[in-house]
């Protein structure tokens, strides 16, 4: 009976030691992604600092060029006036008393008393002794002509090079673009010489488009560019070695200095207010200045109290800033203090780049403060031949070839660059044949098998190869060759080895907590919505069925369609409980893009779920998982497939994809140029967006009325 209870003591132990073992694992792996979340952070902000003093340094050393060159000329003329007021009848010339032996003598200690031998070889020379006193006196004098005689002759020698350089530069791009004024023509000179390191006109030819992008529009950098790189330049530089041109330039050195904690060395030649521009950090309100000091977030109240603040000093220097000058202000503020005023999410993770919320706070209170201002809303219209080469240039364009679109955005292993180690071309068909063989006999549940779970990653490569051909294959096309890649497991582990993601998982843990709060955000609020929210609101409350956690999710997403004001429809397709894969492919009209199928009695109360892509039903959900597994296939199908947001669920899915997926990448997931207006219904032209506004809107006012329901 001992022996029994002491191997049952230790069986429970060993338990005990494992669970404790395996708690301390969890917390330590937590502890170490917050800080390394941080620790990120941290260092992206130090880089971007450093970026900001190189280029600081470098305009320092051309304005520093410049000063040197000031002062060589200055020391030309005084040197010129006191060698004029000396007394030329008692001092020999320069070229007369240099380089001969006997003054090379006089400056040696030990012969300052000349010898009568000396004497002789100088009377024998021709020389009086009268100007070898006066050397004695002032031999100092003279040393110090000689030195700023060779240093004025080289530094005169380089500034006429450097001003026929610029004189040459300046020639070209006039003629090139001659509505420039002449303040953006010496800025763009001075920053192709000081910055892009023009060393001769020749040089002119490796010149781009993104060297220039700082000074000149779109159409003119392109312009420009092209021009010089069809120009040849040999002939041209002879006549000017001959030649030189005269030409007036403002010194760099008078270009006024950058801000003490500046973030950019140049501003676009529309925004030269931007560097005499100063955020005024010390008018921040006392519970922001704790903030910043202790790395906290900014309170919406103190938050809006400092957007003022910093639009009213924007506005006193220029009355109407325009959203390229308050991208630069909200990135400088961001840059100082990211954990304060940057895009961050509950996660610790920077959204997009950072400060597109801060930035469209700063222009909505411009438009806001000048909106019975007409002259200071009132911009000026642009000029004519704008159209004109905007035309010429979409025609030069369309002639280009047109190679397939990479759309690896939000992917970290987008297409690998060789093949596994030890692997050929053919080892890996015949893990794809071997793979397809499994499949058809042992059917979709074989994904399960470890083996199978080897071969698809050893073949991962294989698969992005395909799929990211061009012209790409057809969804049948790959499910012919991959068809694991269209189970649940299957299309999961992809996706993980793609973006680095375990979506599977973070659905799991992440949409029903995160649904509740979108769910208590609406109903905290009821009044407020529009008739189309409440009456969801309303059935959302009457109806019982379903499981919970699959009815909280599905809530959530058609609240924020509905907040959105896009149609149920962009996502979902509602089909009867007792369909089948055959009977929806035959009776319905599926899409191009993916779409949920729901079957069930609504789509609230939907149990079973379908995923359709090109017009047939490509993913069966098993009926023993849930939504959250249905809605991860769904959406890693647009990333493992390389399909794009449909315009029409656009800010649904970027929701999905940064609230819930917490893919934070920069840009957006939808290219399209055209879109449909959510007032009036019609065609209108889509603005590009680094961050979608309206998703950026909700996020933010979620957190906000989380902090007050809190306190």
């Amino acid at each position: 009976m001992e022996i029994m209870h002491a191997v049952d003591f230790r069986t429970q132990l060993t338990s005990i030691m494992e669970t404790l073992a395996k708690t301390a694992v969890v917390e330590i792996g937590k502890l170490f992604e917050e800080n390394s979340s941080f620790l990120k952070l941290e260092i992206t902000r130090c880089t971007r600092e450093n970026e900001s003093l190189q280029q600081k340094c470098r305009l320092l050393e051309s304005e520093l060029q410049a000063a040197r060159k000031t002062a060589g000329k200055i020391n030309r003329t005084e040197a010129s006036l006191s060698h004029g007021s000396t007394d030329t009848a008692h001092r020999p010339a320069i070229d007369n008393v240099f380089g001969k032996d006997w003054c090379l003598n006089l400056w040696r200690h030990e012969e300052s008393n000349a010898a009568p031998n000396e004497d002789t070889n100088l009377s024998s020379s021709g020389v009086t002794v009268e100007p070898v006193n006066l050397l004695e006196e002032e031999p100092d004098m003279i040393m110090i002509k000689e030195e700023a005689f060779e240093k004025c002759s080289s530094d005169k020698t380089e500034e006429d090079q450097n001003k026929r350089l610029r004189g040459a530069i300046q020639k070209q791009v006039k003629e090139i673009l001659p509505e420039l004024d002449l303040k953006k023509l010496q800025n763009v000179v001075n920053h192709l010489v000081y910055v892009v390191g023009v060393e001769k006109i020749d040089d002119l030819t490796f010149v781009e488009v993104t060297d220039l992008k700082d000074f000149l529009e779109p159409i003119q950098c392109r312009k420009l560019v092209k021009t010089l790189k069809q120009k040849d330049f040999f002939q041209e530089s002879n006549e000017q070695d001959e030649t030189p041109t005269e030409i007036t330039l403002t010194p760099l050195s008078s270009i006024e200095s950058i801000p003490e904690q500046p973030f950019f060395p140049y501003c676009p030649a529309n925004s030269e207010w931007l560097q005499r521009f100063q955020i005024p950090w010390d008018r921040m309100p006392p519970a922001l200045t704790q903030a910043t000091a202790t790395g906290q977030r900014a309170r919406p109240g103190a938050r809006r109290e400092f957007v003022r603040i910093v639009v009213a000093a924007m506005q006193a220097i220029c009355p109407n800033p325009n959203l390229a000058a308050c991208r630069e202000v909200a990135r400088w503020i961001v840059s100082t203090y990211p954990l304060t005023f940057g895009d961050i999410t509950e996660e610790g993770e920077q959204l997009g780049n950072g400060y597109s919320c801060l930035q469209r706070q700063l222009k909505t209170r411009v438009e806001h403060v000048n909106r019975d201002i007409m002259e200071h809303r009132i911009r000026r219209p642009r000029k004519g031949l704008a159209t004109k080469r905007g035309a010429d240039e979409e025609s030069y364009v369309g002639k280009k070839f047109r190679n397939c679109k990479a759309d690896s955005y939000g992917c970290v292993n987008w297409q690998p660059s060789s093949i596994p180690e030890g692997e050929t071309p053919n080892s890996l068909e015949m893990k794809r044949k071997v793979a397809a063989e499994i499949f058809q006999s042992a059917g979709p549940r074989a994904v399960e098998l470890t083996n199978v779970d080897d071969l698809m990653q050893q073949t991962y490569v294989y698969q992005r190869h395909m799929i990211n051909s061009c012209p790409p294959p057809s969804i049948s096309e790959i499910e012919l060759s991959w068809p694991f890649l269209f189970t649940e497991r299957g299309l999961c582990r992809h996706f993980k080895t793609l973006t680095g993601i375990d979506i599977k998982s973070r659905f799991g843990e992440t949409l029903n907590a995160k649904a509740k709060r979108i769910l208590n955000y609406f109903n905290s609020q009821r009044l407020r919505w529009n008739e189309e929210i409440q009456s969801l609101l309303s059935e959302i409350d009457s109806d019982s069925d379903g499981t919970d956690n699959n009815k909280t999710a599905i809530s959530a997403i058609l609240l924020m369609m509905k907040y959105f004001k896009e149609k149920e429809t962009s996502i979902f397709i509602s089909a009867d409980a007792t369909s089948t894969k055959m009977s929806i492919e035959k009776e319905m009209t599926l899409p191009a893009t993916p779409r949920l199928i729901m079957l069930g009695n609504s789509l609230l109360t939907s149990s079973k779920w379908f995923i359709s892509i090109e017009g047939r039903v490509s993913h069966s959900i098993d009926s023993q998982l849930d939504f959250a597994a249905a809605l991860a296939v769904f959406f890693g199908c647009f990333y493992v497939f390389n399909i794009e947001y449909e315009e029409s669920a656009i800010a649904t899915l970027e929701l999905i994809q940064r609230f819930f997926v917490r893919i934070n990448t920069e840009g957006t997931k939808c290219t399209s140029k055209s879109g449909t207006s959510r007032k009036t219904g019609s065609a209108v032209q889509r603005k590009s967006q680094n961050f979608h506004p309206r998703v950026a809107t909700f996020m933010q006012r979620l957190s906000e009325f989380e902090w007050k329901t809190s306190n």
